[in-house]
């Protein structure tokens, strides 16, 4: 028999209130525990599913691709000099995969005018430019009072009604400098003279081996790099290089075509002086 008071009725009552009022102050602790708990523990799992995610997508996202570049375009144009009095282009080693172009350097001192030129063979300007100055400046090369540095670029696919005609254009013409290189000027002379109107679809890839092979190049390494568009990946990132040099861009800070540098310096050519007084001015 116990020796503990026996309770009255309104004792155990406020007993048994006392034990709920603790279980619910319990629950209510609980509750408000794990409200904090599961959005947290969910919270702290969806970060570590959102950081997995991250350094996969990061790990899959392929680094900025450096292509390949054709023979004898290390600098991403073709160099011509006459060491004998004939116009002949200079031999280099195309870009390797993943490597930078290699700017051509020249003596200061030498007394010549180092022309650069960034043209478009589908640019109406570009073919206007070498009709007037193109002989001009092979015969100042001829003479030895220069050398000439061609760079294909690709600015106006938007000109040529969806056909990537300025990237094809661009394309064939690093074909000929790596195959035919002794016959890029006169191929370049070729799709100048060929020159289809903006707004049309431009030449097919059949028109422009048809228009090569006029200018005397029957190599078939030509024509499968024409329609294989073998430098497809490189005229693009030749392309973003020439247009987003600070160098090359003009007083309202865009690129066109044609654009010419002589031993350095960009001719302007709204400034009103002709471009052979230009070269005069800076070998002189």
């Amino acid at each position: 028999m116990s020796d503990s008071p026996r309770l009255s009725k309104n004792q155990r009552r406020e007993a048994a209130r006392e034990a709920a009022r603790i279980t619910r102050e319990k629950q209510v602790k609980r509750e408000r525990l794990l409200k904090w708990l599961v959005p947290t523990s969910v919270s702290v799992g969806l970060l570590a599913i959102a950081a997995v995610v991250i350094v996969v997508v990061v790990t899959a996202i392929p680094r900025p691709q450096l292509p390949a570049g054709p023979d004898n375009m290390a600098s991403d144009g073709i160099l011509f000099e006459a060491p004998d009095g004939d116009v002949v282009p200079v031999s280099t080693p195309g870009i390797a995969e993943e490597s930078e172009p290699v700017a051509t350097e020249f003596e200061a001192s030498d007394d010549r005018a180092h022309i650069v030129t960034y043209i478009d063979w589908t640019c109406p300007a570009c073919k206007v430019f070498e009709e007037n100055y193109g002989a001009q400046i092979e015969q100042l090369v001829a003479d030895g009072d220069a050398t000439l540095e061609v760079h294909p670029v690709a600015i106006l696919d938007r000109a040529y009604a969806g056909s990537r005609y300025s990237s094809r254009a661009a394309n064939a013409a690093a074909c000929v400098a790596s195959n035919a290189p002794e016959s890029f000027l006169d191929v370049q002379e070729a799709f100048f003279a060929g020159q289809p109107q903006e707004g049309t679809t431009g030449l097919g890839d059949d028109e422009m081996v048809d228009l090569i092979a006029s200018a005397g190049v029957t190599d078939p390494a030509v024509t499968e790099c024409v329609t294989d568009e073998t430098y497809r990946e490189w005229v693009t990132a030749s392309t973003s290089r020439t247009t987003s040099d600070e160098a090359l861009l003009n007083a309202q800070g865009g690129f066109q075509t044609p654009t010419l540098t002589v031993n350095g310096e960009r001719w302007d050519s709204q400034s009103g002086v002709d471009f052979l007084d230009f070269v005069a001015d800076q070998i002189g």
